[in-house]
């Protein structure tokens, strides 16, 4: 029986690659299956099936996709290396160097006895192997979703370690790479291994309302095809099945059951994007539209274009997609097209393989790995310059990011920006959607102030490398200048310094001189604020001790009241007479105050996100008013896992509850609990204490 399995896989493989392959690639693809059985011969899976039925499967999920044979053999080849005696060297001399480099490419590495460290290193492989060719990720996409659909024989602990790692990695890749619809299926299959019971509501709820929703969608349907007929716009309309992005929003706390089974969501494929622009006026000019945004001209991460709306029903709301129909294959498949993808999907991904680049270059394993976390989940934006060319930066980003992300001679002479038109200063906070221009002075030097605001790898590295080459001389007069800058917020400069001063500093900075304090200054390793900041702070308590953020040994620490940071929280610190005040990274007052004074505004790392000996109180909001049987209710499950309770009361049909924790992590996992315990309900965590923040924005 297994051999006749074998045999109907070998079979399938054919008849799809048949259809759009030539028959030599054809006869080298089905070599490669050959080679792969012998190479996997006596080998099962945790299910019980032959081994080969795992790579036969990868490569018909790329062949699906009309991948070139090169792909394909390298998908029907990806575990020989590491899981067989057969070499790169033989891949290379039966099937040729390309092959062999897409199988070395997706193959683990297994040096060492840390499994971190491998695991850290094997990323990192792929990560450079995909910079040299697109395919490998394709290939380990693909190789994942697979193995993502046969779970079921692994122990359920295993199961949502790798459900996980795929939600981690493995989904936000796919979205950089473009293909939207291999991040849904994975997307889909990780919340079903990591919380079935969740997952199990979410369906069970579609489910019972499915005959209402079919009868809503109808008239949806009609109303926009009667639409597109009375004013002679040629497309169709396609239902698109939202359910991963209903889950996405229920599991994000966006929406509660009932908003979930109220929304519904269609595709427009239309052909040209005249006829785009048209439709949406027409949508505009008919209906209450929600929301609106224009991705054809700004496109999403993975170059995803469309104009997206927001239709607000009698009892429902609608979410139409609305493009070509390239557009929309880009959109589904992204890197798969190669050079067919529309230009503006090229340039961004692009622009997320050149930040990939700079992730990997000159790092240890284990920290690409854990600045490729960071990177993935950070919020992005995505910025143009005057000729169109995307570039896409982490949120907080300053003109100076943007000036680096775009070259180094941009980013070592500017001067300052032209933002949308209007002139900017270079520490000025980017927003998504933006143009900008770079002003330049070739006689222009970088200044170590730039330290302060700038938020990028690329340009914090670039602009060290340009410090540190600077004659040390130049160095100590470029760190003095920079100190007396900082020193002008307490109204004082460094002829104000008493021998007392120095000592002081010198002993908190373990040096001998100040000419080395200025020379850490200039080259980016100590910023001034923080050299101003030690000396003049008025309030020599320290709510914070030393040993939670990075670099504030010897400060005054205080965390902001208005929002509250708890550890793992994004920071920034602002640096202020009373200290360093430390707010979480989107805290409107420390926008407002970066407008104002960038030159304050530092960013902020914690030294670990798990340190079990501190708490922080947290505020949340519950969209059930509950009684006093509930609110006990509520206490008990928070005392189970853990979470202290500080306040719970009722108001307005709401219930809001002051928690005791230990970081942002618990946060979330008492927000899971009580959101399963009672029905689901939207929970979002306030910025500031509910008696003075009813109605103030989650962060």
């Amino acid at each position: 029986m297994p051999g006749a399995e074998v045999s109907q896989a070998k079979q399938q493989l054919n008849m799809i690659i048949d259809a759009y392959l030539s028959e030599s690639d054809s006869e080298r693809v089905l070599a490669a299956c050959d080679y792969a059985d012998l190479a996997h011969d006596g080998v099962t899976r945790k299910s019980g099936e032959p081994y080969i039925l795992h790579p036969i499967a990868v490569s018909c999920i790329l062949a699906h996709m009309r991948l070139d044979a090169e792909t394909l053999m390298a998908a029907l080849l990806h575990d020989v290396i590491e899981d067989t005696e057969f070499s790169k060297e033989d891949i290379t001399e039966k099937f040729g160097r390309t092959v062999a480099e897409l199988v070395d490419g997706v193959t683990k590495l297994s040096h060492s006895s840390d499994k971190e460290y491998n695991k850290a290193a094997s990323f990192r492989k792929i990560l450079q192997a995909t910079l040299q060719d697109p395919r490998v990720i394709i290939i380990k996409l693909a190789d994942r979703y697979h193995n993502m659909t046969t779970l079921d024989a692994l122990r359920p602990d295993k199961r949502a370690r790798i459900a996980q790692e795929t939600f981690d990695i493995f989904v936000p890749m796919a979205r950089i790479v473009g293909m939207n619809e291999m991040a849904d299926n994975l997307e889909h299959l990780c919340y079903q291994n990591l919380d079935l019971d969740m997952f199990n509501n979410v369906q069970a709820a579609l489910l019972e309302t499915k005959p209402k929703r079919c009868e809503y969608q109808a008239k949806w349907e009609k109303n926009l095809a009667e639409l597109l007929q009375y004013h002679q716009i040629s497309g169709r309309i396609k239902k698109k099945n939202n359910n991963i992005e209903l889950l996405r929003y229920f599991v994000k706390n966006d929406i509660d059951l009932q908003e979930l089974t109220h929304s519904h969501a269609f595709e427009i494929i239309l052909q040209s994007i005249a006829d785009c622009d048209r439709l949406a006026d027409i949508l505009r000019e008919h209906f209450q539209v929600l929301h609106f945004a224009d991705h054809i001209r700004r496109p999403l991460p993975g170059g995803n274009q469309s104009l997206m709306l927001r239709l607000k029903g009698e009892k429902t709301t609608l979410s139409l997609t609305i493009q070509t129909e390239l557009m929309r294959k880009a959109a589904r498949f992204g890197v798969v097209l190669g050079e067919n993808a529309p230009q503006a999907c090229r340039s961004a991904i692009q622009a997320s393989m050149q930040n990939l680049n700079v992730l990997i270059d000159g790092a240890c394993a284990k920290t690409t790995f854990s600045e490729l976390l960071d990177y993935l989940h950070q919020e992005k934006i995505w910025v143009y310059t005057p000729h169109g060319h995307l570039h896409e930066l982490p949120q907080g980003a300053t003109a100076v990011d943007f000036a680096y992300s775009a070259s180094l001679f941009l980013g070592n002479h500017a001067v300052g920006a032209k933002i949308n038109g209007e002139i900017k200063p270079l520490s000025t906070p980017l927003t998504s959607g933006q143009v900008v221009e770079v002003i330049t002075d070739v006689l222009a030097t970088p200044n170590p102030d730039w330290l302060s605001f700038i938020n990028t790898q690329k340009a914090r590295r670039a602009l060290q490398n340009i410090l540190r080459d600077q004659d040390i001389d130049e160095q100590r007069l470029v760190g003095e200048q920079a100190l007396n800058r900082a020193l002008k917020l307490f109204n004082c400069s460094i002829k104000d310094l008493t021998e007392d001063d120095w000592i002081n500093l010198l002993q908190w900075r373990h040096i001998d001189s100040k000419e080395r304090l200025f020379e850490q200054i200039a080259v980016g390793d100590l910023l001034p604020q923080l050299v101003a900041n030690h000396l003049y702070s008025q309030d020599s308590s320290s709510e914070v001790s030393d040993r939670l953020i990075q670099g504030t040994e010897g400060i005054d620490v205080k965390y902001a009241h208005c929002c509250n940071p708890v550890l793992g929280d994004p920071i920034q610190g602002h640096l202020s007479r009373r200290g360093l005040i430390v707010h979480r990274a989107r805290c409107h007052n420390l926008l407002h105050e970066q407008h104002l004074h960038p030159e304050n505004i530092m960013p902020l790392q914690w030294n670990s996100d798990d340190i079990d000996d501190v708490s922080f109180t947290a505020y949340l909001c519950i969209d059930i008013e509950m009684n006093d049987e509930q609110i006990s209710d509520l206490i008990y499950q928070c005392r189970k896992a853990k979470t202290g309770v500080e306040m719970v009361r009722s108001h307005d049909a709401k219930t809001y509850v002051n928690i005791v924790v230990n970081n942002r992590k618990q946060i979330a996992q008492i927000i899971r609990d009580l959101r399963m315990h009672f029905g689901f309900p939207r929970i979002i965590r306030l910025e500031l204490p509910p008696n003075i923040a009813e109605t103030s924005k989650a962060c």
